[in-house]
């Protein structure tokens, strides 16, 4: 038997020996490969190929500043941010989900339902909200469940809150979802309350989305937004609002709108509208309720517009204080009849009546008269100073110039009938300004709503000042007119409804029909009274508006009662106590009846 012939010893070691070198060489090469691309990744390219990763899983977002609050005059809150807190679910982390959602939905108060709530908890996503901007109390008793899944994170932005709900509701307005403003002061003075965001980067999802329980990391921080001080008095809005309100209800009207302001100032005390909404309910509320009516809405202001004219037949000197006029009941000019109002105050039985009579008794044709004899020049050019045409500038939206036509634009009968404000349409705020300037010697005052703007330490940014538009009457001017509304109150159509005893005050009642699409509504008024006190040197102006009155349709039964509410409410408040004794008023014209009307 042959042996088989095996490999030299010498050829194997010479194999052995090759193949080690080239697994070797492999290894080294795939090694160097290794090392370059080490340094290629790690060193050449790692910055870039770091910051592509952070980029895939980071996310940088916006978020809002601590929105500004609003106070009173006297630092009083009115409006502020309070935290809020945002529900969030891991679904994965949620064992029993009908449990977990009925659990949710009774701490939640039942808005989301139980169903809303399994609906969400059903979906695949990662996690998901169940509600955001929960109050403190809703948090604190969701936690103590202790929910396997369910978390609570804090707000970006904070939740809205108005203490007072209704009160100055329609001047402080809302704010959105994101406290974003949208209507009142809040959109007005949106930018300076809310601030201005900061920056922060959050671990997100695959599709960009900040996880909600990530850590943040705050590039730039956020500047808290400034806070308002209003010129508002609580005190004298809650009193003006429920007076307000009264009256409206009294009367079953439709609507209505009261106001305080300081006369020397410009600063509105009281800006109340009937009907109001809740702050803290605003989403129920309708625009009907919303609506500032004191500066949106206008109307035909009627017998108050006839101290306009006649101020500006004495300023022009045209018209002298002891002239007198025909005293007669109706008058035909530009084909139109213009008659007083059959009150029992009638002017036939005067023969001739002088300015003082004119107003007193509220006579349309006797204001008609002073208009036609000024001319529709002078007296366009005394309105346009006044500032009715023109906004008044008061810093809140919305604001209506009113409706002034141009003199070429006047109808033949235009001259008499604006005359005793029928055919102009004005704001209530424009009126109340007007009378201002009556009450303060004759200088027109920009209305003032804020007083001042703080930073978020509470320290005064900016505070504003009185503002002198223009002087609008002589001193002399605007004392006979304060002389011939005390006389209203005392001899006119406000005696004994307008009254304050231990006080003394002054005004003009006024009933003026309300026009719709061009025609005069039949039955439709507007009842209003506007006045000041104390009567010679006057520290408060206020305005009472009722818009179609039920049972009465005149100013001096409807609105001047309400007036003289306000009047007692602001003079004790500011301080002053009442006369003890009765105080002695100079008779400066005849009575002509004693019915309270127009």
């Amino acid at each position: 038997m042959t042996r088989p012939r095996g490999r030299p010893a010498g050829a194997l070691a010479r194999t052995s020996a090759a193949r080690a070198k080239a697994i070797f060489y492999l290894l080294l090469a795939f090694a160097l490969y290794v090392g370059a691309r080490y340094w290629i990744v790690q060193i050449r390219d790692g910055p870039k190929l770091a910051l592509r990763a952070y980029e895939q899983h980071v996310t940088t977002d916006d978020f809002a500043a601590l929105r500004g609050a609003i106070y009173d005059r006297d630092g009083g809150v009115l409006v502020r941010s309070l935290p809020s807190q945002s529900v969030y679910v891991t679904t994965s982390d949620v064992t029993e989900p009908k449990a977990t959602a009925a659990a949710l939905a009774r701490a939640l108060g039942g808005e989301p339902t139980a169903a809303d709530v399994l609906a969400l908890l059903q979906r695949h996503d990662a996690y998901v909200q169940v509600e955001h901007k929960i109050s403190r109390e809703r948090a604190a008793a969701l936690a103590k469940l202790a929910l396997p899944g369910v978390s609570i994170v804090p707000e970006e932005t904070g939740v809205r809150f108005a203490p007072s709900g209704r009160l100055a509701s329609t001047v402080l307005g809302f704010t959105g979802f994101d406290e974003n403003g949208l209507d009142g002061l809040e959109s007005a003075f949106d930018t300076t309350l809310r601030g201005e965001p900061g920056r922060m980067t959050l671990e997100g999802d695959e599709f960009g989305r900040a996880l909600p329980f990530a850590q943040p990391h705050v590039v730039v921080a956020a500047k808290p937004g400034r806070s308002l001080v209003l010129t508002l008095d609580s005190y004298l809005q809650f009193a003006t609002e429920q007076v307000l309100r009264e009256t409206v209800a009294r009367w079953h009207a439709q609507d209505g709108s009261a106001i305080v302001m300081d006369p020397n100032s410009g600063e509105i005390l009281a800006l109340a509208n009937a009907p109001d909404y809740d702050l803290r309910d605003y989403r129920h509320s309708t625009a009907d309720q919303r609506r500032d009516r004191a500066v949106t809405d206008v109307y035909e202001p009627g017998s108050t517009f006839k101290l306009v004219t006649i101020g500006t037949a004495l300023d022009s000197g045209i018209v002298t204080p002891d002239q007198r006029f025909a005293a007669v009941d109706a008058l035909s000019v530009g084909g139109r009849v213009i008659r007083n109002a059959d009150d029992g105050m009638m002017a036939s039985a005067l023969g001739t009546e002088s300015l003082a009579q004119i107003v007193a008794y509220s006579h349309n044709v006797g204001a008609a008269e002073v208009g036609l004899a000024i001319g529709k020049r002078v007296l366009d050019r005394g309105i346009r100073r006044f500032g009715f045409g023109e906004p008044t500038d008061v810093e809140l939206p919305g604001e209506s110039p009113g409706i002034l036509l141009p003199v070429a634009d006047w109808s033949a009968s235009s001259l008499p009938t604006i005359a005793f404000g029928q055919g102009i349409a004005t704001t209530p705020l424009a009126m109340a300004r007007a009378y201002c300037a009556i009450a303060n010697g004759g200088l027109l005052m920009r209305p003032r709503i804020v007083f001042a703007t703080l930073d978020s330490t509470g320290a005064v940014v900016s505070r504003t000042h009185p503002i002198v538009v223009r002087r609008v009457l002589t001193p002399r001017t605007a004392a006979l007119l304060r002389g011939y509304l005390r006389d209203v109150v005392t001899h006119g159509t406000g005696r004994g409804v307008a009254e304050v005893p231990g006080y003394t005050t002054a005004g003009k009642t006024g009933t003026a029909e309300i026009a719709e699409n061009g025609y005069y509504q039949a039955g439709a008024y507007v009842a209003s009274f506007i006045g000041m006190v104390p009567a010679t040197s006057p520290r408060f102006v206020i305005l009472v508006k009722i818009t179609r009155p039920r049972g009465s349709i005149y100013g001096g039964t409807v609105a001047a009662p309400a007036f003289a509410k306000l009047a007692k409410i602001v003079m004790m408040h500011a301080g002053i106590e009442p006369a003890r004794a009765p105080i002695a008023v100079a008779k400066s014209v005849p009575a002509a009846a004693s019915k309270p009307s127009t």
